[in-house]
């Protein structure tokens, strides 16, 4: 009987030890863990401003002979996603990108945690939230699971506004925008992919709302230094009706192909003062 009970004994020693170990290991590995980069700007943010807006003085069309026709409709086919972005995520937007200013703290299970205030400016309710984003490594630590919940002062609680994962250079990821409290489902999805040089990459917003009519409809914007022209846009919505636009930035000149609009396949051009001009 003593033998035995000083196997078990032993058995219970060598367990202790390895799990005292396997505990140190684990306390040094999260003593060496950085805190994951919040992700950039360029996962969320389209510059759809430089291809709607001119400096030009589009009125005179009437007087001087000179039409606009292919920029203005490249320019107002943004304009319905623009509202729909501005209005969507100007303010969960914001509030992602106030973690820079932020020192986060490690919560353990490879977690650290972004808490802070955001207020909204003026045009968008000027109403005061309390946010905590969260960033886990998973995947061998190779990638990030990112949430992010606001509550409202005064209002709502402990909405889900923000998910996603993201690779832990922040090379590429996604995320998924919640609609809002009272209605919390997906609502659009942000797909972003680093390009070959750092001012170059893709972005794409989906429309995701379950059942919604145009789900599946997309926004994509490019960014490559080397092309012809180093800005692009595709916006795809119903089958058949896929617009893509391609412009020069600083310049300004650009063309549009959009077979629905135009009954063919070629491409309209402008030229840096957004007047039509024959494609070259």
């Amino acid at each position: 009987m003593k033998n035995y009970l000083l196997f078990f004994v032993l058995i219970l020693s060598v367990g202790f030890i390895q799990s005292c170990e396997k505990d140190e290991a684990i306390e040094e590995e999260n003593q060496q863990l950085v805190a994951p980069d919040v992700p950039p700007a360029d996962m969320f943010a389209m510059p759809i401003r430089s291809v709607t807006e001119t400096e030009t003085d589009t009125t005179m069309a009437t007087t001087s002979g000179f039409t606009y026709w292919n920029w203005a409709h490249a320019a107002l086919n943004l304009v319905g996603w623009n509202t729909v972005i501005y209005l969507n995520m100007a303010v969960p937007t914001a509030a992602f990108a106030r973690a820079f200013n932020e020192q986060p703290v490690y919560l353990g299970d490879l977690t650290f945690q972004w808490a802070y205030q955001y207020t909204a400016p003026a045009d968008l309710g000027s109403h005061i939230y309390d946010i905590r984003l969260t960033g886990q490594y998973i995947s061998d630590n190779e990638e990030v699971l990112w949430t992010m919940t606001a509550s409202q002062v005064g209002g709502f609680t402990n909405f889900e506004w923000y998910t996603g994962i993201t690779a832990a250079d922040n090379s590429i990821g996604h995320f998924t925008l919640n609609r809002h409290p009272a209605n919390p489902e997906p609502y659009l999805r942000m797909d972003y992919a680093a390009g070959l040089s750092p001012e170059d990459g893709t972005l794409r917003f989906t429309n995701v709302i379950p059942t919604h009519p145009e789900n599946g409809h997309y926004l994509e914007y490019r960014t490559d230094s080397a092309a012809e022209f180093n800005r692009a846009f595709d916006l795809q919505r119903d089958a058949g009706d896929f617009l893509e636009i391609r412009w020069n930035e600083p310049a300004g000149d650009g063309r549009v192909r959009h077979p629905q609009r135009f009954n063919d396949n070629e491409w309209h051009c402008w030229d840096t003062e957004q007047r039509d001009v024959e494609c070259e």
